[in-house]
């Protein structure tokens, strides 16, 4: 099974990633065998899109393996959690809905919570805000794109 095809950017390999985690992780139901091939394709693309963008400097390439390889291991151990929402906002994981009885899993799992936003929140290495201004998440969503994903059964999914 190819699982990737058409995928182009990073981003979209990660949002297709979590998308394709919720309807086969075995933890919602899935299969571990298609699940494990699911894993080894996103792993060959991603480096291979890391690798092949000529814009990325080594330590680009780097931290952006490093990102997709934590994002797909973050994403697989809080995928089962009930009642929560999964977004990517760029590289950022964001987590909104019934997160108050899971926010010592989330704490735990190394995920941080803004109260601005009422969301949890991880993303990669130490951020510094550039600017004074706090942005909405209807701002983030609107400057760098989002991926929302809420499971579905799989039998609502066609391939």
């Amino acid at each position: 099974m190819k699982f990737f095809e058409n995928i182009k950017t990073l981003d979209e390999l990660r949002k297709e990633y979590r998308r394709l985690a919720f309807l086969y992780h075995p933890d919602k139901g899935g299969d571990t065998a298609i699940m494990q091939t699911i894993n080894d394709q996103y792993d060959r693309l991603s480096k291979k899109l890391i690798n092949s963008n000529e814009t990325f400097s080594e330590g680009r390439k780097e931290y952006e393996q490093q990102v997709s390889e934590e994002m797909r291991q973050r994403l697989d151990r809080i995928i089962s959690l009930p009642g929560i929402v999964i977004e990517l906002i760029g590289s950022w994981i964001w987590i909104t809905g019934n997160t108050f009885p899971l926010r010592d899993t989330l704490k735990g799992e190394g995920y941080k919570f803004s109260h601005p936003k009422t969301a949890w929140y991880w993303h990669k290495g130490e951020y510094f805000k550039k600017s004074g201004k706090l942005m909405s998440m209807d701002d983030m969503r609107d400057v760098w794109g989002s991926e929302r994903v809420e499971f579905q059964s799989k039998a609502n999914y066609v391939n």
